[in-house]
């Protein structure tokens, strides 16, 4: 009988699993993808269905499906293994040691509660009302699972407890609080409609209430969402992600709302590529997320309202990661939920006629400022100067100071210098420095060594016997030396047990070494001399130090054989570099 690890990886494709998360294209019989695990701009993250496994030439991370989800997740084993489950379809026993831990008791706490809060809305016509005045269809209310909380404080702590959860545990899910004069609790969520909010995979983790009915004092806010829990970051998640990320990915493209009725609706009306930031500016955080499946991003908000500061600092982030920033408009000036309830046709075709950044404020600039006084050429500038320095493609900067200076009727070069003259460091731009040294540091003579045994394991025997006439290849690592003498043929020995999943991964750096290479014979010459000058320098230094050391201790008679040793070790480098 399979084990449940077995059964799961025979279910699930690792191809499609991380197409949940990046963009992948294919590259011979590989995959291929800018690594989400550092930042880079040529793709060096392959990805093999043949052997369900990944790796990144860059950072050298690799491994399968439970270890690509624990690395993107930030999920322990057992965490990983319980998703992966759910995918597959596999029923894991609860009682499982491996499976419990906190995290997933949160997880269970979240989706109990969403069930309560539907069933809750269901019986309580006044929100079924509400929501179909709003324009919401019931396949939609069911879709996104909107729920209602009612006008008491226990309702929901009553409500799980008889399901086996206590109030302590609510409180950890940011469901309930405790009071400050007593050990008791008392529901965070009242009299609210109830929308949950999902990690990119469909768990519930959290949830937005906004306002509803009469009973709220004026100073409430409008909307009250899950605290920081261990389940919930605001600064990573996205509303809808987890709906929208398939054609997010489909059309290189996010639509980017601010609330969850913008977002809801937006799908309602066929914009399925659309998530919501609650109101509040993007993060970094959610920014590389994004950026795995879209180079575009279109932003949605209210473009005459004064401040909007976390707009801005959105856009500007959004540049940083290289986006391709539109902006989409509604010209009646309404927000998405209500266009969508008026008309789903106008909004639909405000974000196919989304545009570019820089046009976008041209066009409003234009429009604002009298562009024939010098009043006015000062206004344009300082309004679209910032965003034209936002941009990272000289190509299309230097368009649009072509065009200011054509509408302004003065040189390019005042427009050029005033650029210069504030390009000081924009406060949104984002600096991830894990990204520039991320990458494992790796002794070069085994980074050598794994190339050429990477080789070894898919070119054929002609090309080795040619390409490797009577080398003999010394390895410093003992696991290099053995995966060699697997590979060799010669030895005629089976692959040993311990040594398969090396062997298979040695193999799937091969194919993907060979589609890099244009000749892998070559490479596999030039792998080789690289790794006899290896061995040659690690000697050099082993014998400089001896000489160091007799030199100190004045044993200058024991010198002579290690000077000349070191004279030819010197030479024999110098040739092998010449050759």
């Amino acid at each position: 009988m399979n084990s449940p690890i077995e059964e799961i990886k025979a279910r699930l494709d690792i191809v499609e699993l991380i197409q949940g998360y990046i963009r992948l294209q294919k590259a011979g019989i590989n995959y291929k993808a800018n690594c989400p695990f550092h930042g880079e701009k040529t793709p060096s993250f392959f990805v093999s269905p043949t052997r369900q496994i990944w790796h990144c030439f860059g950072c050298s991370k690799g491994g399968d499906m439970f270890k690509f989800v624990m690395e993107m997740e930030g999920h322990d084993f057992p965490e990983a293994l319980k998703l992966l489950a759910g995918r597959a379809g596999v029923v894991l026993k609860r009682e499982d040691p491996r499976i419990m831990s906190e995290r997933n008791r949160l997880y269970d706490v979240c989706e109990a509660a969403a069930e309560v809060f539907e069933t809750s809305r269901v019986r309580t016509p006044a929100v079924i009302q509400y929501l179909a005045k709003r324009g919401m269809t019931d396949e939609t209310i069911k879709n996104f699972r909107i729920g209602f909380a009612p006008q008491s404080w226990d309702f929901l702590i009553k409500a799980l407890s008889t399901k086996g959860f206590k109030a302590l545990e609510l409180e950890k899910a940011g469901l309930a609080v405790k009071s400050q004069d007593s050990n008791s609790w008392y529901d965070r969520f009242r009299s609210r409609i109830m929308f949950p909010i999902t990690d990119a995979n469909a768990r519930v983790i959290g949830f937005g209430g906004r306002i509803f009915g009469d009973d709220h004092k004026k100073e409430e806010a409008k909307y009250v969402n899950t605290p920081q829990t261990v389940l919930y970051d605001k600064s990573r998640v996205l509303y809808g992600f987890d709906r929208a990320k398939q054609a997010i990915r489909e059309k290189n493209t996010v639509v980017v709302v601010e609330g969850y009725m913008d977002c809801v609706m937006s799908h309602q009306a066929g914009v399925t590529n659309t998530i919501a930031v609650s109101g509040t500016a993007l993060t970094p955080d959610q920014l590389k997320v994004v950026k795995r499946l879209a180079g575009t991003m279109v932003s949605s908000f209210d473009a005459d309202a004064a401040g909007d500061s976390a707009t801005k600092r959105s856009l500007a982030l959004a540049s940083s990661f290289d986006f391709e920033r539109r902006i989409a408009h509604i010209p009646s000036g309404k927000d998405p939920a209500d266009a969508v309830l008026e008309n789903p046709e106008v909004w639909r075709a405000t974000v196919a006629d989304a545009q570019q950044v820089v046009e976008f404020y041209f066009d409003k600039a234009l429009r604002q400022f009298d562009f024939r006084s010098v009043d006015g050429k000062k206004s344009i500038s300082r309004m679209l100067l910032p965003y034209m320095r936002e941009l990272t493609n000289e190509i299309e900067k230097a368009h649009w100071v072509g065009q200011l200076a054509n509408r302004l009727q003065i040189p390019e070069a005042s427009i050029w210098k005033e650029l210069a003259v504030a390009r000081n460091e924009n406060p949104y731009q984002y600096h991830d420095a894990d990204t520039k040294q991320e990458q494992k540091i790796q002794n070069r003579r085994e980074l050598v060594e794994e190339r050429l045994l990477a080789l070894l394991s898919v070119v054929d025997e002609e090309t080795k016997r040619r390409e490797l006439p009577e080398v003999r290849l010394v390895f410093a690592s003992d696991l290099h030396q053995k995966l060699f003498d697997a590979l060799s043929v010669s030895t005629g020995q089976a692959v040993a047990p311990e040594l398969q999943n090396q062997v298979e991964l040695l193999r799937f750096k091969g194919e993907v070494l060979s589609q890099m290479t244009e000749h892998p014979g070559i490479e596999l010459r030039v792998c080789s001399r690289e790794l006899a000058k290896e061995t040659i320098r690690e000697r050099l230094v082993a014998v400089g130090i001896e000489i160091q050391k007799l030199e100190k201790e004045g044993k200058t008679e024991a010198l002579a054989p290690l000077l000349q040793n070191f004279k030819e070790l010197s030479q024999k480098l110098s040739e092998n570099s010449v050759s």
